[in-house]
């Protein structure tokens, strides 16, 4: 299955709940009608089906169908990442709100926590990212850095706020991002945190540390994100390895 297509469809989906295409009590399109207008495959189309019921948006009923319950996603918003397209197709759902811009050389706290090299020039870009479609308050709070020899990115991300840094440095500075390594833990949000994502102090949050790397396993960016609790869900699929069965 290509999870990639699937969180396409879900996307062009939940706009059409949201712009009123697909309304509140009405019917989508059934699963066959659904693979004739996308040109996918019915696994395709439960996936994605399966996004929007993860949200709250749809409810399905056998001989029924799938209604639309809701115009917007309750309880927080659930993204299915397996691949590092499925991160760009997120950071299209958001939009980049650039909050500061700072340079510096990394020290030895730094390098050991982000993962980065000690006496090292590096940049900053902290942002706040809120929801295209449902901007009651902000989905996280993200850091970014790279080295400095990236520097001119940062009137790029200024430029084109709905795309990941990463995928800018990719674009024009002829790089190629292989890998993401992900780190996930939980944290409670700090007094500071909280007020800038409006959240309540010491409530608990989500932070995910991401390394982008080339083919070579050499460091691009480092991503630092903090969600709160009621606002991300990260969804993992794991398979069988075929060769333990």
């Amino acid at each position: 299955m290509n999870e990639t297509r699937y969180a396409a469809v879900a996307k062009d989906l939940m706009d059409g709940i949201a712009n009123g295409r697909y309304p509140v009590g009405s019917l989508l399109p059934t699963e066959f009608e659904l693979c004739d207008l996308y040109e996918v495959s019915r696994h395709t189309v439960r996936a994605a089906i399966n996004q929007l019921l993860s949200q709250g948006l749809v409810s399905r009923r056998k001989r029924v169908g799938t209604r639309v319950e809701a115009s917007q996603p309750q309880g927080g918003y659930s993204h299915s990442l397996a691949t590092i397209a499925d991160l760009a197709y997120l950071a299209e759902t958001q939009q980049r709100e650039i909050q500061d811009i700072r340079h510096f050389v990394a020290d030895i706290s730094q390098a050991a926590r982000l993962g980065l090299v000690p006496g090292e020039h590096y940049f900053c870009v902290s942002s706040i990212r809120v929801d295209r479609t449902h901007r009651a308050a902000p989905m996280c709070w993200t850091d970014v850095y790279a080295q400095r020899d990236y520097a001119k990115v940062i009137d790029l991300a200024r430029e084109h706020p709905e795309q990941l840094i990463a995928s800018l440095i990719e674009q024009h500075f002829g790089r190629s991002i292989a890998v993401v390594d992900q780190q996930v833990r939980a944290v409670l949000l700090s007094d500071e945190m909280a007020r800038l994502l409006k959240a309540e102090p010491g409530s608990p949050g989500l932070k995910i540390l991401r390394h982008y790397r080339d083919s070579e396993g050499v460091l691009m960016t480092v991503s630092e994100t903090v969600h709160p609790d009621d606002r991300f869900t990260l969804v993992t699929q794991m398979r069988r390895d075929r060769a333990a069965t």
